[in-house]
């Protein structure tokens, strides 16, 4: 009997929310930021934790890289690569040095290679492109690049025409999840792999993807806009216990950066340990 008890205990605590995230620690947390955090339990089907401030959890931002999760099932679901599948190098050096090499799926998704997108988004072809996200019900579907520049198979969700907010990646990663996306489980399941990160501190897996970029006008534009956006978007597993996390960014103030410089540092990588110390807090047993 005493066994049986354990065994239940250990299946539900992960549930019961232990540290309650206060208003005082979001706002702390994001004192120089407009942002957003959403913490949804898909078993409660609800949301157990929200930093909204001035409703900007439905702010359509660009998606950035976290749009190599729609694109990964995508190219899953056509066929177009497989887990095995290679992405040849074509020797252009990159400041990043793990895009200096070829890829693997796994790779693309983990080193966030620009590169592999832009061979796969022309391959999809835009018309397929829009079939799916409007069947994803993802943001504003609109994938025209830049004003005039006929980019948008390889530019259209970098700081450019395609937008979404925070609440409406929450409803694409619910309908990811629970397989109601018109695509099939295994593109399904081979994404989720692929965006496998880590464990949380309490041993519960995350999955997750990042993505930034420059509010508004984007960084191929001249006097870009001075302000970064950040993503960190994602999902919880610790056995049957399944959350959904959606955080985002953007400065509240134009950063002193002359001319075309980068805006270090990135968005994401403000964003993602604030992000983590907010899952590790929440989730601390």
């Amino acid at each position: 009997m005493k066994k049986i008890l354990t065994l239940i205990v250990a299946a539900t605590s992960f549930s019961v929310q232990a540290s309650p995230l206060s208003p005082q620690v979001f706002s702390e947390a994001f004192k120089d930021y407009h942002a957003c955090f959403i913490l949804y339990s898909v078993n409660e089907q609800k949301i157990v934790s929200e930093y909204n401030p001035n409703n900007y959890c439905n702010e359509r931002i660009a998606p950035n890289s976290t749009f190599k999760v729609p694109l990964s099932l995508m190219a899953f679901n056509e066929g177009l690569i497989n887990q095995d599948t290679v992405f040849k190098w074509n020797g252009q050096t990159y400041d990043l040095p793990d895009w200096n090499q070829d890829q693997t799926p796994s790779r693309w998704i983990k080193y966030s290679v620009l590169w592999v997108s832009q061979q796969i988004s022309p391959q999809l072809g835009l018309a397929r492109i829009k079939h799916y996200l409007a069947g994803f019900n993802y943001g504003n579907q609109d994938f025209t690049g830049d004003p005039g520049m006929n980019n948008g198979l390889t530019y259209a969700w970098l700081s450019s025409s395609l937008k979404i907010s925070a609440m409406e990646q929450l409803q694409f990663l619910k309908a990811m999840l629970s397989n109601e996306l018109p695509v099939s489980k295994e593109a399904i399941a081979n994404t989720k792999e692929n965006m496998y990160l880590d464990k949380l501190e309490h041993g519960a897996k995350y999955y997750g993807k990042t993505g930034s970029g420059r509010n508004g006008r984007n960084e191929r534009l001249e006097d870009p806009s001075k302000l970064r956006d950040g993503w960190f978007v994602g999902f919880v597993e610790n056995g049957t216990q399944q959350y959904i996390f959606v955080s985002n960014l953007t400065d509240k103030k134009p950063l002193p950066v002359p001319g075309n410089a980068p805006l270090l540092p990135y968005g994401s990588q403000i964003l993602k340990p604030i992000t983590m110390k907010l899952l590790n807090d929440y989730f601390d047993k």
